[in-house]
């Protein structure tokens, strides 16, 4: 395995932007709580909707900060680019996609147990 700082690089872009991604996600969540309590909510209103779209927001970096993990300890190349791709609206994703796609080959290959 060459000795490759590509996949560090991405690895730490992920993790910042996958940080960044959910601070985001908990600004936008008390936001739409400031919201509902100075419009009021409804008494026994079904607030289901919003954890869902709260925990799909969120997604993303959560993936990201697993994908940086991985691209940290050179394994799981493709996790490693799905938590880069995710990265992408916040403009780190670009640099960490192209770092991890050129450097595939540094990524240790794991055997399947039969």
């Amino acid at each position: 395995m060459a000795n490759n700082n590509k996949p560090s690089i991405a690895g730490w872009l992920d993790i910042v932007a996958g940080i960044i991604w959910l601070f985001m996600v908990a600004f936008l969540d008390l936001v739409i709580l400031g919201f509902s309590v100075g419009f009021g909510t409804p008494r026994g209103a079904n607030v289901l909707h919003l954890w869902i779209i709260i925990i799909a927001l969120a997604l993303p970096g959560v993936l990201s900060i697993i994908g940086g993990v991985l691209s940290l300890k050179h394994r799981g190349w493709t996790l490693a680019l799905i938590g880069s791709i995710c990265t992408i609206p916040l403009g780190l994703g670009i640099v960490a996609v192209v770092l991890l796609v050129q450097s595939k080959n540094d990524f240790i290959k794991t055997q399947k147990i039969q």
